[in-house]
């Protein structure tokens, strides 16, 4: 099994960042719960950890594995666990001295800091530390100690920020992995194609592979290992549920058919859809519906494609951490004699499309922006009808071209309009415009040209008759932490 970092979960967020920070560089990290044993972390065969818990954080150790800290493996805990493993080891802490000002960074001559500039920084939430005799100080801010080691130990606590796009963060988690825990860069794109090929391989033998496909890129990847793995044996199957964009069924058919040189077999089934989704107004329920439907669909077509052996599925590992994967486990596989392959399952989003790129998959599907597995239904704020679905794909493209025609789409994670009752007594539909960057851990809503705006909103309004109103939504959101 291979060596990984643990990323002990105190932040999803925060974690989040670290794993792909690091993953970027080439070192293998799985982020895991923040109560993970000692005993499953040598079964994850660990070779250091990372507790991620962010500045601000007030970190309980009582559902922490003490054991973790004497078992000799490398740890680096960060932010609100620096505080808490202080007080553990009997020191205590006093409140930090003008908070949220540029404090004098001092760092001790370790391999964990090597390479680091010091200098000021800005730090919150700040907290300084009375250390007692059996830990060392290692970090300072303006000659105060708020970091340590236990000497004698592998263990080391700073009050860093690990924030996007800062290189001292990058060197500090680089530094931990490769320096102190001595991890190799193993995790290369040609490593992991090769490793799921075969996996694929290994699965099908002499059989057939069935790959759901959804047009988007997890899909397109998923399917494209598979056809390097069993070649012909290979059948995509792309299930239309009435819940795609506008024009998406034949773009998914004519992109795999022309670019991926793969055949894709079409099942038309927006009437079962529409029907289950009838009354359905919470999102919830609309995710637990869409993702069964799925499964009950592709278990149909495997009942009549007898010598299929495995069902490749893309689900990455923002879904298995987060939620949101399609379909859900199918049901009696064990009658078929079937087993259910998800290759891209270890893979985080941003390291699909790398992987999309390395397999020279076109770049309108290896740069597709996030699409919820149930569709347009998430988007509608209410109950589902064709009516409704008609209206919001509609201006939903209309917003699309406007978006990609001023070269806007480059630098946005997403762009998307969504649907519901206009909430005034004119009655109708309000269309909700929203475009999305990433900002910091989240992503903000995009500083759009109001021009565009104006429109978007102009056209929507001319063409769709039952629209009474168009608002643009700034409501940032957080989940691009995961997503990405």
């Amino acid at each position: 099994m291979q060596e990984a970092i643990l990323i002990l979960d105190h932040d999803a967020g925060l974690a989040s960042l670290i794993a792909r920070t690091l993953r970027n560089q080439q070192i293998y990290c799985l982020p895991v719960p923040f109560g993970v044993s000692l005993a499953n972390a040598r079964e994850k065969n660990a070779r250091g950890l990372i507790i991620a818990a962010g500045d601000d954080a007030v970190v309980d150790l009582s559902g922490f594995d003490q054991e973790l800290l004497t078992a000799g493996l490398p740890m680096l805990a960060l932010g609100g666990a620096t505080r808490a493993l202080c007080e553990h080891f009997g020191g205590t802490l006093s409140e930090g001295q003008n908070q949220d000002q540029p404090e004098t960074l001092g760092l001790s001559p370790l391999p964990l800091f090597e390479g680091m500039t010091g200098g000021e920084r800005v730090y919150h939430n700040l907290r300084v530390l009375q250390l007692p005799d059996a830990l060392a100080c290692i970090q300072t801010a303006t000659e105060r100690c708020i970091g340590f080691t236990p000497e004698g130990s592998a263990l080391y606590a700073v009050q860093y920020p690990i924030e996007r796009n800062d290189p001292d963060a990058l060197q500090l988690l680089n530094n931990f992995a490769r320096l102190v825990c001595g991890m190799q860069t193993t995790w290369t794109q040609d490593a992991i194609i090769q490793g799921a090929v075969q996996a694929i391989a290994d699965a099908a033998g002499e059989g057939r592979v069935m790959c759901a496909v959804s047009g988007g890129v997890d899909s397109a990847v998923c399917a494209k290992l598979a056809h390097r793995a069993v070649g012909e044996r290979l059948m995509c199957v792309f299930v239309d549920t009435g819940l795609l964009r506008q024009d998406e069924p034949e773009y998914v058919i004519q992109t795999y058919r022309e670019a991926l040189g793969l055949d894709v077999t079409l099942i038309d089934a927006r009437d079962v859809f529409l029907k289950a989704l009838r009354g359905v107004r919470a999102a919830g329920d609309k995710e637990r519906i869409v993702s069964s439907l799925l499964g009950q669909v592709l278990y149909k077509r495997l009942r009549y494609e007898l010598d299929a052996r495995v069902l490749a599925l893309g689900t990455n590992f923002n879904d298995t951490l987060y939620g949101g994967h399609a379909p859900d486990a199918l049901p009696a596989t064990e009658e078929l004699d079937l087993r259910v392959l998800e290759p891209l399952r270890g893979l985080f989003k941003d390291e699909v499309r790398r992987l999309a790129r390395a397999l020279a998959l076109p770049a309108t599907m290896a740069e597709r922006q996030p699409f919820p597995s149930s569709g347009l239904a998430l988007r509608v704020y209410g109950e589902v009808t064709q009516a409704r679905l008609t209206t919001l794909r509609q201006a939903d493209a209309f917003f699309g071209e406007e978006v990609r025609a001023g070269g806007h789409d480059r630098r946005l994670w997403q762009y998307y309009a969504a649907l519901s009752d206009n909430p005034d007594e004119r009655g109708g539909y309000a269309i909700i415009l929203r475009a999305s960057q990433a900002c910091s851990s989240e992503a903000c809503a995009s500083r759009l040209p109001f021009d565009l705006l104006e429109r978007v909103t102009q056209r929507i309004l001319g063409e769709l008759k039952d629209v009474a109103r168009v608002v643009y939504d700034l409501t940032p959101s957080q989940r691009y932490a995961f997503m990405e």
